[in-house]
């Protein structure tokens, strides 16, 4: 079978419709497509054409005016209650459902007996459509939303209503007055285009009629909302395409059309161009290419009855109507008050979205409104309610939680919680992030008994089996070296060390490029934020690899549960050092870091690392960057001044945070000396003296190990990149480097 799910955009009207392959039938029962298109092209060998999508489209509309309840609001706007799917399985239980609604005696009566065929365990969940009025576009979501929620929509008459925003608005909010308010329940708003700016007009509405305390909205859902139809031209260009009505030729009475009109030409043209996404013209490019040639009769055919969905449920009069009394009006109305608007909302946007500008309206609202998140859904359009997207699971999980799930679930905290990576992820991790790296610098690993000897290899690094264990290091330039240091722990030692990181990476910075290893799972599709930030973002490198932000308290609760830090005291001022300063270390003058590891016994190793300032030339250092004419360094300094410092005993503007302009040069080989361990169970923590003194010391020896392997380095007879890279290349190992003796001269 040809899969047709993403070429609805085709027909102007039914995206998700075909896309999803589902269609009603009759009052009380929904069939699956899917499964009769296999079963016709398993029998007949055939692909599904695009007057199959045609007619399957038409079906859509016709069966989406039913539904298992109807409740009129006025001739011409009503709310239709859809069962659960599990409910519409066989006919008995649709003759059962029937049966119990005859008997009720008003629409109060029936709302109660659908209320209790799940015993009022489910929330209320009310779908407002776009301009067509129908909710085609959202067919797909229909079966798990009806399953997971008391699901009603609303409809409108797509040929014959005239009604104005404010008496849709009024329709809307009189039916949740009686199928909530008077029930004593809550609802959800899910508005969709034209209908999530009907939605925040209703709960304003709702607001006003109960209060903002007692309002039954329970939570809002806005789907590309046409809240931003102001910021576009359809103001402009629908009255011009309706007005081509005027100019369609008068048929002859009894004469049967061989051409569709122009509005629906020119239209269809237009929502063409605006409504797919890149993956819905893929498939639309998918059905034309494997068209065979004596098919195109068929196709020109199935084209003309597919513009005249347009015209037949969309006439050009309404779309007039309604783009002039309800987005126009709608607009001006609804975005005045949303920044009053209290009621948690959920943003829902396609970033392909052509036809609104939704992915600036998302940032919009949630600046605006009290209580908005966004959820960005990547290479999605207008009809951004296909198979790829669950609309059901976002709503359980939106702010205002439906269904009562975050009020017991324990907060992931990264200090206690994390896990370190599986074997395998961290093979994986190794083969694709770090091996690269290797290959370019050789890195060499040197480690330090506590006779202050070195040895190839990290044998003499201490286990942290006894206790807490703390690596500090000297920063370097760019801090591109950090993957290197924890694979070669886990590989070599099993030591999971976690680095403590500047507060810019957990803001989505990855400023420093070093994470250990890959984010499990393929790219995310979805992203959400709120005021605060990302909402539950997914992992990045740092953070799967252990990272915490550096703070007194997070390296506090480390060492109390006796885990492995890995700790930069010179921070950024270190890593984005200047000219000349190559390997100077900048810490500062607390012993902070030690009174907290000898409050918890921890064993302290430093590391001294050499390579990357000789594989990078600085064309222009901080100083030289905040000094540049025609304001860009004040910029510079303004950016610095507004990013978070890592220190918490310093502002901001104290904390230096300009990356050097840099050009990389040819890979120098990397040298890694774990120095002498420290034990600290002999410190006091709360003699300031002592712990001085062995900050002083361990300084100290971080220091002699980089002037030992500065010295060092000049007898490696594998340090220039060339050679080294060729010996490597043949012999498939690593190539040796200078003698271990030559570290151990000054001992």
């Amino acid at each position: 079978m040809v899969f047709v799910g993403k070429a609805i955009p085709l027909l102007f009207a039914a995206p998700s419709a075909l896309r999803t392959n589902i269609h009603f039938s009759g009052a009380g029962s929904i069939t699956s497509l899917r499964s009769t298109v296999e079963k016709t092209a398993k029998n007949n060998d055939a692909p599904f054409r695009l007057s199959d999508m045609v007619e399957t489209t038409k079906n859509t509309y016709s069966d989406l005016a039913k539904g298992c309840f109807v409740t009129e609001a006025t001739p011409t706007i009503s709310f239709q209650y859809i069962r659960p799917l599990s409910e519409r399985a066989s006919s008995d239980n649709i003759a059962f459902f029937e049966e119990e609604l005859s008997g009720c005696s008003d629409t109060s009566q029936t709302i109660e007996k659908i209320q209790a065929t799940h015993d009022n365990e489910k929330p209320l969940l009310l779908y407002l459509p776009g301009l067509d009025g129908v909710g085609i576009s959202a067919v797909r979501q229909y079966d798990d939303l009806s399953n997971a929620f008391e699901f009603w929509r609303m409809r409108v008459d797509p040929i014959n209503d005239r009604s104005t925003f404010s008496e849709l608005t009024t329709a809307v909010s009189s039916f949740i007055q009686d199928v909530a308010m008077k029930q004593n329940r809550k609802v959800i708003l899910v508005g969709e285009s034209f209908g999530g700016l009907l939605a925040p007009a209703v709960a304003m509405k709702m607001e006003a009629i109960a209060g903002k305390e007692n309002s039954p909205v329970m939570g809002l859902v806005m789907v590309n909302p046409a809240t931003s139809f102001y910021k576009t031209n359809w103001s402009t260009w629908a009255p011009i395409l309706a007005s081509l009505r005027h100019i369609e030729q008068e048929e002859e009475e009894g004469s049967s059309s061989s051409l569709p009109t122009p509005y629906s030409v020119l239209g269809g043209i237009a929502l063409s161009v605006t409504i797919p996404d890149s993956s819905q013209f893929q498939s639309i490019f998918d059905i034309f290419s494997k068209t065979a040639t004596d098919e195109l009769q068929t196709i020109v055919e199935s084209m003309r009855d597919g513009f005249g969905i347009l015209a037949d449920n969309l006439p050009a009069k309404v779309i007039e109507h309604r783009v002039g009394q309800w987005c126009n009006v709608g607009s001006q109305v609804v975005n005045p008050r949303l920044h009053k608007l209290n009621v948690p909302t959920l943003f829902i946007g396609g970033d392909e979205d052509n036809m609104l500008p939704t992915k600036e309206e998302g940032d919009r609202l949630v600046n605006l409104m009290p209580d908005c998140t966004s959820m960005a859904v990547k290479d999605a359009g207008h009809f951004i309610l296909d198979d790829r997207f669950n609309l059901t699971s976002a709503i359980i999980d939106a702010p205002f939680d439906p269904f009562n799930k975050k009020t017991n679930k324990k907060k992931y905290d990264p200090i206690t919680d994390w896990k370190v990576p599986s074997e395998d992820d961290i093979r994986e991790a190794v083969e694709s992030k770090v091996k690269p790296l290797r290959d370019l610098v050789s890195p060499q690993f040197f480690s330090t008994g506590s006779d202050g000897k070195r040895k190839l290899g990290l044998g003499k690094v201490p286990t942290p089996d006894d206790g807490p264990l703390l690596f500090v290091a000297n920063h370097q330039l760019i801090g591109l070296d950090l993957s290197m240091i924890i694979a070669q722990l886990l590989e070599e030692r099993n030591i999971a060390a976690r680095g403590l990181a500047h507060p810019i990476i957990f803001q989505g910075g990855n400023a420093f490029g070093g994470g250990a290893g890959p984010t499990p799972g393929p790219p995310q599709r979805i992203t959400k934020r709120n005021k605060e930030g990302p909402v539950d973002p997914p992992p990045d490198d740092f953070q799967t690899w252990g990272a915490v932000m550096v703070s007194p308290r997070n390296f506090y609760r480390l060492m109390s549960t006796g885990q492995t830090g890995l700790l930069f005291p010179g921070g950024a001022r270190e890593v984005f050092h200047g000219k000349g300063e190559d390997y100077e270390l900048f810490w500062p003058e607390k012993a902070d870091f030690v009174r907290v590891a000898a409050r918890f016994n921890a064993t302290i190793v430093p590391i001294s690392a050499v390579g990357s300032a000789d594989s990078a030339n600085i064309l222009l250092d901080p100083d030289e960057l905040l000094n540049l004419p025609f304001g860009l360094g004040d910029r510079l300094r303004n950016s610095s001044e507004n990013t978070i410092s890592a220190r918490f005993d310093q502002s901001n503007s104290d904390e230096r945070f300009v990356p050097p302009l840099v050009v990389p040069s040819v890979p120098a080989r990397h040298y890694f000396v774990f120095g002498k361990p420290f034990e600290t169970s002999t410190i006091d923590h709360g003699d300031k003296a002592s712990c001085t003194n062995l900050y002083g010391e361990i300084k100290s020896e971080l220091r002699r190990g980089l002037d030992d392997v500065l010295v060092a380095r000049e007898k490696d007879p594998f340090k220039e990149f060339a050679q080294r890279l060729a010996v490597e290349r043949i012999s498939g190992k690593p190539a040796p480097t200078f003698s271990v003796e030559e570290l151990n001269k000054n001992i």
